[in-house]
């Protein structure tokens, strides 16, 4: 249904743009107004336009009635509101616009050219023309709000938002300029012409009797509306007094708990009850805010469908992470909210898979050596300029190899690879972020020559092993990193590379698990701080090119 929804919605608001963009062309002239006819309503006028976009809102009401329908409760955010609200008045609104339009034109022979209509809405009945302003001002506000909606969980959203919306604003602008103009353009050519209107309607086959018919058909068709309207509420009525709430309750992760609304989705019983839960996407499915972790109960919920399952997999969810927008349990259940109820758009991105799980993953820890000598003879700024380059560098080699930056040392750093993929690929991949780490530090070298007084030097150590990775820090500020004794291991082993000489350290556990070969290295026994028995590692001071 959600996909019905949106690209009949597409379709539907690229003919009110198509529509509210022809209105524009009233800056110019009336006549310039029926010239863009023949371009951006052409597609829409047609024999395939007509179909297209006929079928388009039909399916569009239906699926808006039968959403309506599945509703368990009204509680909504105030957006939500208003796109449904505006939905609801948009048929009602352009219904006798989309008669005279299209039934005058294609059964009564009727011209509908804008000398007939502007002259029939500002001579003759100008609260039609004010009602046929504010229908295309609704349907766009109701299309734009859902476009948004659809848009702002994509990542490339933020750097058009401010494109976008003044697109938003400036369509509907110049629409209602054009219509003003156009407007003042037959009252001028009306004045002193009291027989104007008409020949224009008598031009235009707007005879008494044809517009007697399209107001019956609009009167019909809004009984119609009307009547599917009033048939959701008694059966809502039918249903809330047919059905008594179950026994069946919810446990929120804060030890809260609550009846399980029958028929209603976990979103939906959260709203229903005051809990504030996360929904940037309005319940759609798309934006994987709502998300939560299922304790209790999970085999009782059914499948996931294509909306939920495809969400899901886009942020590698695990089987016991649902939607809470999606899922419509009726029996008890024990869940804990993953985000938080400010969460954005951009945090339905973050994995689904890092909620604290053992997992092998290769650590690296990266430091660079002397740096407290760095500030000596320096401003503090050029000191900080220095250091950002250098991070920005190591950042960057870690992007190229598929590395995940986890966190800032002072004056080093810390990344995992393998988070997701192979744990084999994982540590070849760290492997070549560390060769592409030396390989910008010695470009950073050459660059800053002039403002060092010795090259900047850095170690590395590689481990692979098991270690807890998830979300962690403050609530406001949480990042994706790994604790345990792999992650001190491989800060051990950085340490270690100033010892035996060499800028990477690697232990045998992540050659293993990579299959790397290290031709001509011999592998050497050292004591590590915090373990009992010494770890084989390899030091090198480059890497195989075939990694």
């Amino acid at each position: 249904m959600g996909t019905i929804r949106l690209w009949t919605g597409l379709t539907l608001f690229a003919f009110v743009c198509s529509h509210l963009l022809n209105h524009a062309f009233g800056v110019v002239s009336v006549s310039a107004q029926n010239a863009a006819v023949k371009v951006l309503l052409w597609p829409w006028t047609n024999t395939l336009g007509v179909v297209v976009l006929a079928t388009a809102a039909l399916l569009h009401i239906g699926v808006n009635f039968y959403t309506l329908w599945r509703r368990r409760t009204l509680r909504m955010k105030a957006w939500e509101i208003v796109q449904y609200a505006s939905g609801l008045l948009v048929p009602v609104l352009m219904l006798d616009h989309v008669i005279v339009n299209r039934i005058l034109v294609e059964f009564f022979q009727a011209n509908t050219d804008y000398y007939a209509v502007q002259g029939y809405f500002w001579l003759a009945h100008p609260s039609l023309g004010l009602k046929q302003a504010v229908a295309l001002l609704v349907a766009w506000t109701h299309g734009a709000i859902g476009i948004w909606h659809w848009l702002k969980v994509k990542r490339w959203f933020r750097r058009f938002e401010a494109v976008l919306l003044s697109t938003a604003v400036l369509i509907p602008a110049l629409s209602l300029a054009g219509f003003v103009a156009g407007g003042r353009e037959i009252l001028r050519e009306a004045r002193g012409d009291p027989e104007y209107l008409t020949f224009l309607l008598d031009d235009a086959n707007w005879t008494p009797d044809n517009l007697a018919r399209a107001n019956e058909m609009f009167l019909i068709g809004l009984a119609i509306y009307g009547a599917f309207l009033l048939a959701i509420a008694i059966g809502w009525a039918i249903r809330s007094a047919r059905t008594s709430l179950t026994s069946a309750r919810v446990v929120c992760g804060d030890g809260r708990a609550m009846v399980l609304l029958p028929g209603a989705t976990l979103l939906e019983t959260f709203r229903a009850n005051g809990v504030p839960h996360p929904s940037v996407c309005g319940g759609r499915g798309r934006c994987t805010t709502c998300r939560v972790l299922v304790r209790d109960g999970a085999a009782e919920l059914p499948a996931p469908e294509t909306a939920e399952l495809n969400a899901l997999k886009r942020i590698g969810a695990p089987d016991h992470v649902r939607l809470a927008c999606q899922i419509r349990p009726s029996a008890p259940l024990s869940v804990a909210p993953l985000l938080s109820p400010n969460a954005t758009a951009a945090d339905g991105h973050r994995p689904g898979h890092l909620l604290g799980h053992e997992q092998l993953v290769t650590a690296v820890f990266i430091d660079l050596r002397g740096s407290t000598g760095l500030g000596e003879a320096r401003l503090p700024f050029d000191t900080l300029f220095i250091l950002n380059q250098f991070f920005a560098e190591m950042v960057q080699a870690l992007k190229d190899s598929g590395g995940h930056y986890s966190n800032f040392t002072g004056d080093g750093l810390m990344a995992l690879y393998g988070l997701s993929g192979s744990v084999e690929d994982g540590c070849r991949r760290a492997l070549r972020g560390a060769s592409a780490m030396l390989e910008r530090l010695e470009l950073l070298n050459r660059t800053l020559e002039d403002d060092l007084k010795e090259p900047l030097r850095i170690g590395i150590g590689i481990h692979t092993g098991e270690a807890i990775v998830g979300e962690m820090g403050p609530p406001d500020a949480r990042i994706i990193s790994a604790i345990g004794d792999t992650i001190n291991t491989a800060a051990r082993l950085e340490g270690l590379s100033k010892a035996l000489g060499m800028p990477i350290v690697i232990s045998q556990a992540a050659v293993d698990h990579g299959k790397i070969a290290l031709p001509g290295v011999t592998p050497e026994q050292c004591p590590v701080r915090g373990r009992q028995q010494p770890i084989t590692v390899y030091a090198i001071d480059a890497v195989p090119a075939d990694i």
